[in-house]
């Protein structure tokens, strides 16, 4: 089978951490997913999109590129359809990065399982490394960028902010990266999937 980079997403559930997906490497050399956004604005409130050459033309809201696409496989990395009702990954088709799928069954990858930033490497993703998740034992947190790659700004607060159809168990809380901070390196970068924002937690 070919060896695909894994990576794991951690929840904050009241100051304390909680896993969820996986992703891939560095400075994101794969195309970038659609943000999904919907909606333009002009400096104050949401306006009609305008046409060209009116005032807050081109914005995020008027462009669809790479538009998000999942596929579920099974425990072995093999495709199943949309339509399956049991899956353990989530391919993003177009960062080509493949997500641990939470689960609500108080199994280790339990929605409500939570873990403080060091814990959810040395201790969550650690066992899923020495259990061969998936068939691979590279898992990782991801980056910032590739964890705000699966966010859908489609989604109204309080959201969750990401597909629920491939991301069924994804709470609106805060989901630790692999990205410290670069002067206080004790604080470490996630995003908020109540709103899809990146925020620093210590």
């Amino acid at each position: 089978m070919e060896t695909r980079e894994k990576i794991m997403v951690v929840v904050t559930i009241f100051m304390v951490l909680l896993l969820t997906p996986i992703m891939f490497d560095s400075a994101l050399a794969s195309p970038v997913p659609d943000t999904g956004q919907t909606k333009c604005y002009d400096n104050s409130q949401e306006i009609t999109c305008p046409n060209h050459g009116e005032a807050f033309y081109g914005q995020d809201a008027q462009y669809i590129t790479n538009p998000q696409s999942y596929t579920k496989l099974d425990e072995n990395g093999n495709d199943l359809p949309d339509e399956a009702t049991e899956w353990v990954m989530v391919r993003d088709n177009v960062t080509g990065l493949i997500w641990e799928n939470k689960t609500d069954d108080n199994s280790i990858h339990d929605k409500d399982n939570a873990y403080n930033w060091y814990d959810a490497q040395s201790v969550f993703i650690a066992t899923l490394n020495s259990q061969n998740f998936g068939g691979h034992n590279d898992w990782r947190l991801p980056t910032v960028k590739e964890l705000s790659t699966i966010v859908d700004s489609s989604i109204p607060y309080p959201g969750p902010t990401i597909n629920t159809a491939y991301f069924p168990n994804t709470v609106s809380s805060y989901y630790w990266s692999s990205t410290t901070n670069a002067y206080y390196p004790f604080y470490a970068w996630g995003v908020d999937f109540g709103g899809g924002l990146r925020r620093q937690r210590q």
